[in-house]
This record gives structure tokens, C-alpha cells and sequence, in this order.
């Protein structure tokens, strides 16, 4: 694949010891989503055309979980070495270019395009052979500190493990966002060694000694707190999940989506809801959820991946749906499970209605015509067809393969058509 500028590399190896977990750590979900396919979409959305995923751990997993990203290409880091090692691993990719790089750590899930984006702009016009974007927070601890001289200009990076008790005190962080030139980057990297408290090869003394070889570097406080939580530990994990749900909930807020109790409601970051919808509380839209416009949501609904509702259906308390497509004007109030079923306009779905739609080792398909009734407590049992305008009864059971015709109506266990009152 051929490289084309601005490039990205994202430093993926790690095990992430303090998980506790098989899984690759970038691996791990935050609102439905791998944490590195926000960092990934994050390079992506600053303008990064390729993208460069540094390996190690687990690297089958990520070549799984990424493997539909066209602009996305993979560097292993057979040793674990320290991050500066961790980049070098990606010179063979990139021996003939020329021009900036982001270089980003795939555990920053809630790394935003826009700083990003300033962090490239800013190089460039700077002619910087390096720019770091920091951070100020109000606890460092975890972090290199930004040391600067008496007129603010950028001195060097002190991992936290190395520094003294004064530098601990500064607020000032290196959350690992840079933008490097290459190929200078290469020459400072072959002079960096590992005499630090891990015997590492750091990234992070590469700024300093670009400025030992004449080289301009610039250190720029454009990140935000909420930016550079990295994610270490399952604490750390539920702390950007709920960052990320504010920024979701805000995202549909603002595009016109009425959330009545945001803390008790869960969208994932995939989902997309039309204006004037209504989620009520103890809502959880699960997975690619698509909303239309003018629907109502909950409250207790569950709507799983590959759920569609067109504009103006309503689904009501402890409904739950999956795989299944719901036409405009459709109602499923209260109680009722549609898992892979096709449901037309205007059809009424009764109290504890379900579609049984796994037969033990198959899951199959239910179609529901417009204007259908389905009545409480009706079992559908797929593969099945309940026609146009067809009325099922009160706790009728509608077996496999036993279709029921437009306009028709059946009761029973098994269900059958009703017969017409004699005179």
C-alpha cells in the first residue's frame, strides 16, 4: 500500500498487565467501540490519510478487529523496548517519505480530531521538526512532566518514574501526542539510549534531541483533561465510557434529540437517532442502532445491533429488539421481543408478543405486512409470515412455516384461522 501524507502511527503493542486480560488492551470497549478505533478515527478526522497500528500482544486481534480499514497498515514490535523502539519498527513502511507525522497511543480512546488537526496546521506553519500537544491537569500522576525554561520555551520530556520530587509537582503532562518530521525523526531516534529507570528506549527523549541537533521543537498546551485519560486499569475504562456517553448524549442532544434522564440511559457510539425522538430512562441502544425521526424509546428498552426504526415508531418499556426493521408508524409498547423480523407500517404489537426466532442452531427470519395486530402474548415461531391486515389472536401460537394470509385472523395453540359466528 502506498504511503500518502500526513501519516499517523498509533502505538498498539502493549499487554496492559493491570487489565488482567487475554484481550489486547486497545482492544477493550468503550460505548460499544474498541478503544483504538477512536484514536484510529480520531488520526483519520485530523487529516491523516495513512495509518500505521504498531503491534505486539495479541497482534491477531487487532489484525481482526481492523481488518476493514482500507487506510490502515500494521508494524510489529517483536520486543518490548520502550516506545522509541515501538516507532522505529515502522521505518521499512515509511523509508521514502517525507513529511509530518502524529504519533498517538491507542489507548487515548478519547483523543478528539480537532487538536489534532491544530497540532498538523501548527507544525507545518512552525516548521517544526517536532510539536508536542500537552495538557494541564489537576493530577499528574502516570504522566512525563513538560519541563520548560524561564520564558516558557520547551526544555525536555521527564518520565514520571525519573523525576524528582519538584518536577512530580508540575501539572503540565505529556499525554504522548506528537507531531514528528521524518525523516529526521530516524537520526534522533539512532542516537537515543537507554539509560533510564526502565532501561527502555524512550520516544520521549527524541524532542530533546532534535533541539541538540539544531533542530526546532515546540510544546503546545491545546489538549484538554478529558482528552488524555489513558486507559490502564477497568477503573480507568468506566471513566471514559462515561466521558464518552456524556459526549454522545450531548452529540444527539444537540441535533435535536430530547435524552429525559441522561445518566440512566446508554447509547452506543455507533447508534444514530433523527430529531424529535424522545429516550426515556433505563434505555440501552446497543451496537449500529439506526433511529428515525418522531420516535419514542423505553423506558426499559433494549434495542440491539441491526435494529432500524423508521420515523414515528414507538417502542415502549422492557421491549427489546434485535436484527429487525420496524416501518413508520408501527407501535410495540410494552413487554414484547422482535429478534430478525421485517415489521411493516402501522402494525400494533400486543403486550409479551415475541417472534421465536431461534430454533436451537439457526436464527430465522419473521415479516409482518402493514397494518397487522399482533395481540398479547402471540408467539411467532420463524420462519413465518403474517400477511397484510391479519389479526393474530390473544396467546395464539403461529407455528413454522404456517403462514397467515392477508387480512386473516387465527387464534389457538397451534393457531388457526377463527371461524365466522353461524346464524
Amino acid at each position: 500500500m502506498a504511503i500518502e501524507g500526513p501519516v499517523a502511527i498509533i502505538l498498539a503493542a502493549g499487554q496492559g498487565k493491570r487489565m488482567k486480560s487475554d484481550k489486547a488492551k486497545v482492544l477493550h470497549e468503550v460505548c460499544g467501540r474498541p478503544m483504538i478505533q477512536y484514536v484510529v478515527d480520531a488520526a483519520r478526522g485530523a487529516g491523516a490519510k495513512s495509518i500505521i497500528v504498531v503491534v505486539g500482544y495479541a497482534s491477531e486481534q487487532l489484525y481482526s478487529a481492523l481488518q476493514n480499514e482500507p487506510d490502515v497498515q500494521f508494524a510489529t514490535q517483536t520486543e518490548q523496548l520502550g516506545t522509541g523502539h515501538a516507532v522505529k519498527v515502522c521505518r521499512p513502511l515509511l523509508a521514502d517519505y517525507q513529511g509530518p507525522a502524529l504519533v498517538l497511543v491507542g489507548d487515548e480512546p478519547l483523543l478528539r480530531p480537532e487538536p489534532l488537526a491544530d497540532l498538523l496546521d501548527r507544525q507545518a506553519r512552525e516548521a517544526a521538526a517536532c510539536l508536542l500537544g500537552t495538557a494541564e491537569i489537576a493530577d499528574p500522576k502516570g504522566f512525563g512532566r513538560i519541563l520548560r525554561d524561564a520564558a516558557g520555551r520547551f526544555l525536555r520530556i521527564v518520565e514520571e518514574r525519573d523525576c524528582t520530587s519538584e518536577e512530580k509537582a508540575i501539572r503540565e503532562v505529556n499525554p504522548s501526542c506528537y507531531v514528528f518530521e521524518l525523516p529526521v525523526l530516524w537520526e534522533a531516534l539512532d542516537q537515543i539510549g537507554t539509560s533510564n529507570a526502565q532501561g527502555e528506549y524512550y520516544l520521549t527523549d527524541a524532542p530533546e534531541r532534535l533541539m541538540t541537533m539544531g533542530r526546532k521543537v515546540v510544546a503546545l498546551n491545546v489538549l484538554q483533561a478529558d482528552d488524555v485519560l489513558g486507559v490502564n486499569t477497568r477503573q480507568h475504562l468506566a471513566q471514559a465510557g462515561a466521558i464518552m456517553q456524556a459526549r454522545i448524549q450531548d452529540h444527539w442532544m444537540t441535533e435535536g434529540v430530547t435524552i429525559v434522564d441522561p445518566r440512566n440511559t446508554h447509547i452506543d457510539g455507533r447508534a444514530t437517532i433523527g430529531p424529535d425522538t424522545i429516550i426515556l430512562p433505563f434505555s440501552v441502544i446497543g451496537g449500529p442502532v439506526t433511529i428515525g425521526a418522531n420516535c419514542r424509546v423505553g423506558p426499559f428498552a433494549h434495542l440491539r445491533p441491526g435494529t432500524e426504526l423508521a420515523d414515528g415508531v414507538e417502542v415502549g418499556a422492557f421491549v427489546e429488539i434485535a436484527r429487525s426493521k420496524l416501518e413508520g408508524g408501527t407501535v410495540a409498547r410494552h413487554l414484547s421481543y422482535l429478534g430478525d423480523a421485517e415489521v411493516g407500517r402501522n402494525v400494533n404489537i400486543g403486550c409479551g408478543a415475541i417472534t421465536a426466532n431461534f430454533d436451537g442452531s439457526r436464527k430465522h427470519a419473521t415479516r409482518i405486512g402493514d397494518d397487522a395486530r399482533i395481540g398479547a402474548g402471540a408467539v411467532m415461531v420463524a420462519p413465518v409470515e403474517i400477511g397484510r391486515a391479519a389479526v393474530l389472536g390473544a396467546g395464539a401460537v403461529v407455528t413454522r412455516r404456517s403462514d397467515v394470509a392477508d387480512g386473516a385472523t387465527v387464534v389457538g395453540v397451534p393457531a388457526r384461522p377463527l371461524k365466522p359466528p353461524r346464524d
